[in-house]
C-alpha cells in the first residue's frame, strides 16, 4: 500500500503532482531517465530526496528539480527562492533591501508578531570567509552580497518556513562544513535573549549530528500550545543540550513561538 504524502503547497494545480511515494519515486525515475536533470542528479533516489525536501518547502516536484540543488549531500536553495519562500507566507509583513552596494548588503524584515529585524553582509565578512576571491564574487560583488544576506535574514528570522536549508553559495563556500553565519543583527526584538547568553561573536556551524539536535528542537517549539508547555519545553533543552551555539540557533525559535503565543 502506498504511503501518502502530505502536502501544503498553494500551487495553480496539482492534478499531476504525485500524491505518495511510489508516485514520487516514479517520477522521479521518469524525469532522470528523460534527461533534464542534469549531470547533477545520478540516481532516482536523489531526483526523490529533492523532490521530498520541496515538498517540505511548499514546492511542486518540477519546482523542487528547478530550484533545490543537491551540494555536498545537502539540499540547497537560490537566495530569491529563499526570499520568495519567506514573502508569500502570511507570517511576514515585509521583506526588503535598504541598502546594495559593492561592499555591503542590507536587508530587513518584520514577522507577524515580532518587531523590525535588519540585517548587514559586507565584503570584509566575504573576505573573512574565504569566498570573496570567487570568480561570482568578483564579477557580481553586489548580487553575492545580497544573496548571502538574504540567506541570513531569512534563516534567522523564519527558521519554521526555511527547515535549515541553505543558499547554494554558502555550502559550495565551505564544503566540509555548514556555514557560519556572520551578518550582524540589529532588533527592536533579540531573538536569543531568551536562552543563556553567549558571546556575541557565534561559533562555528554545528555538525550534521548537532544539526539534527538544533531541527529537532525548533520543531518541538513551535509545537508548543501554551507558554506554560513553551518554558517547559525551555527548561528540558537547557538540560538536554550543552552546546553554546546549538543553544543559540534553538533560542531563536523559541523567540519566535514566544511572541506568537504572547500575541
Amino acid at each position: 500500500m502506498s504511503t501518502a504524502i502530505a502536502t501544503t503547497m498553494a500551487a495553480p494545480s496539482t492534478a499531476l503532482e504525485p500524491t505518495t511515494i511510489d508516485q514520487a519515486f516514479w517520477l522521479a525515475t521518469q524525469l532522470l531517465k528523460s534527461g533534464l536533470l542534469g549531470k547533477a542528479i545520478q540516481k532516482p533516489e536523489a531526483a526523490f530526496a529533492v523532490i521530498l525536501a520541496g515538498r517540505e518547502l511548499g514546492l511542486t516536484a518540477m519546482q523542487s528539480l528547478r530550484s533545490l540543488h543537491l551540494i555536498e549531500g545537502k539540499p540547497t536553495l537560490s537566495a530569491d527562492l529563499m526570499a520568495a519562500l519567506v514573502k508569500r507566507s502570511p507570517v511576514c509583513k515585509s521583506f526588503k533591501l535598504v541598502e546594495s552596494t559593492g561592499k555591503i548588503a542590507t536587508y530587513e524584515t518584520e514577522r507577524v508578531g515580532e518587531g523590525v529585524t535588519r540585517m548587514s553582509f559586507t565584503m570584509e565578512e566575504a573576505q573573512a570567509a574565504g569566498v570573496a576571491n570567487r570568480d561570482n564574487w568578483k564579477k557580481f560583488p553586489s548580487a553575492m552580497l545580497r544573496a548571502r544576506c538574504i540567506a541570513a535574514l531569512a534563516r534567522v528570522v523564519y527558521p519554521d518556513l526555511l527547515l535549515g536549508v541553505y543558499e547554494q553559495d554558502e555550502i559550495q563556500a565551505t564544503p566540509n562544513a555548514m556555514p557560519s553565519e556572520r551578518a550582524t543583527a540589529t532588533a527592536s526584538v533579540t531573538p536569543l535573549q531568551a536562552l543563556p547568553a553567549a558571546n556575541e561573536t557565534q561559533a562555528e556551524e554545528p555538525s550534521e549530528d548537532l544539526q539534527a539536535v538544533i531541527d529537532e528542537w525548533t520543531a518541538r517549539l513551535h509545537e508548543a500550545g501554551d507558554m506554560d508547555e513553551l518554558e517547559t519545553m525551555r527548561a528540558s533543552c537547557k538540560s538536554e543540550v550543552k552546546d553554546q551555539g546549538a543553544l543559540l540557533k534553538i533560542g531563536a525559535a523559541y523567540a519566535a513561538v514566544k511572541k506568537r503565543l504572547a500575541s
